[in-house]
């Protein structure tokens, strides 16, 4: 696993003059927006319904469940939402009487507060580290009465955070299946 405070070069870069904690506390919000927007980060699990239909599932410690990308039965059949499981606003996933084991795909995100010396994904960190630099100098720009404010420089950074949680994120949608960009949905037709 990386840490962000590998980033401080790169960031260094785009924005000087800054504290190394403020240049610290500003990646790691640039790094959780970047798997909020992306859903990047992802984790499976293969998960037993309880008497209840529901199913536990259990994130890293330091995550929260954004988003369930997927579940599938044990050979590996997607199953239907709102018919063979359902979700609630909570990410609680419910499931049909049918299916008593699944394998659950979905996006995590890291908690805050986050620590400075957080371990954070090497994959991410080594794909995108100028997008995520980018995303810290957009929120150091911008901050008020600082002698490296330049409102300019911060949007045309954001555009190049955006282009790469834009980029994470079509890669998450091609490795789990595209059919999450284009659900099926059957017509009658006459």
């Amino acid at each position: 696993m990386a840490q962000l405070s590998e980033l401080l070069p790169l960031l260094r870069e785009k924005c000087s003059g800054m504290l190394e904690q403020q240049a610290i506390d500003q990646l790691k919000k640039a790094y959780r927006n970047f798997c909020l927007e992306s859903g990047y980060l992802q984790q499976v699990e293969i998960v037993d319904r309880e008497l209840n239909g529901r199913v536990e599932l259990s994130p890293n410690y330091d995550h929260f469940i954004h988003q369930i990308n997927g579940v599938d039965d044990l050979n590996g059949e997607e199953l239907t939402k709102g018919v063979d499981y359902k979700v609630n606003t909570s990410n609680e996933i419910t499931l049909d009487k049918r299916f008593n084991s699944v394998e659950v795909t979905y996006s995590i995100v890291p908690k805050l507060p986050m620590e400075d010396g957080m371990e954070v994904n090497d994959n991410l960190l080594n794909r995108w580290p100028d997008e995520i630099a980018a995303g810290a100098a957009s929120l150091l720009r911008i901050m008020p009465g600082q002698i490296w404010t330049d409102i300019a420089l911060s949007n045309f950074y954001q555009q190049d955070f955006i282009k790469g949680h834009r980029e994470a994120f079509r890669v998450r949608v091609a490795a789990n299946d595209e059919r999450q960009l284009q659900p099926i949905s059957k017509r009658d037709f006459f």
